[in-house]
């Protein structure tokens, strides 16, 4: 009778099976109503509509948590508390400054390469952990512009400083260029009255130098 019962149930496209003593059984396609799963030695295939796969932990502080496709989109899934976690194909947004998982703040810049990124200029200064090769920088390569002329009125026997920068300098008939050698002691001339060149002043030991007995008018136009 019991064989009778399944080849009867093999002719409906049924199996009856009362027992498996087997401790594994090899199923290659589940079908549960309009929905298959398919399994594979490398993958796991589930057709039908908002498929999930779902994580519902046991342990003490546990989430209830998965991964399922919605509407195009693949996304983890907070099933107790019914919403979504994040779409895994578009949280660009939670990585940036103030998101959920953020990278780009300084501060993780910072502990990730070892320095401070907004107050390093000291490290490519002359002599600095990242300096500026001595050669790395040509001439031809800054921009240079024209700013505004100065005039620099000076009286008979009056010296001026000239700010720190780049000049060319038209001078009186009985006014010179100087520069110190030696912060102020000793006063060398660099351009001989009357004449004009190109100044380069540290801001301290280059000036202007009215040697005659009247005042008169200087030129500087500066190198930007």
């Amino acid at each position: 009778m019991r064989m009778l019962r399944r080849l009867l149930g093999l002719l409906r496209g049924e199996l009856h099976v009362d027992r498996i003593k087997a401790k594994e059984v090899e199923v290659q396609k589940l079908k549960a109503g309009k929905h298959t799963v398919d399994i594979e030695n490398t993958y796991i295939h589930i057709s039908g509509a908002t498929p999930y796969i779902r994580f519902e932990g046991t342990e003490t502080g546990a989430a209830d948590k998965g991964i399922k496709e919605d509407a195009g989109s693949l996304k983890i899934y907070d099933f107790s508390a019914a919403s979504d976690v994040m779409n895994i194909e578009a949280h660009a947004s939670r990585h940036l400054s103030g998101g959920a998982d953020e990278v780009l703040n300084l501060t993780n810049i910072n502990n990730a390469i070892g320095f401070s990124v907004d107050a390093h200029a000291s490290r490519h200064a002359h002599g600095g952990a990242d300096a500026i090769a001595d050669n790395a920088l040509r001439f031809s390569q800054i921009d240079k512009v024209f700013g505004s002329e100065q005039s620099v009125l000076l009286d008979a026997g009056v010296t001026q400083t000239i700010s720190k920068g780049i000049y060319l300098v038209s001078l009186g008939a009985n006014t010179k260029v100087e520069y110190s050698p030696d912060g102020g002691t000793t006063w060398r001339t660099l351009i001989p009255a009357g004449e004009g060149g190109v100044v380069i002043s540290d801001g301290s030991n280059v000036r202007l130098n009215n040697t005659g007995t009247t005042s008169e008018t200087s030129y500087l136009l500066p190198v930007q």
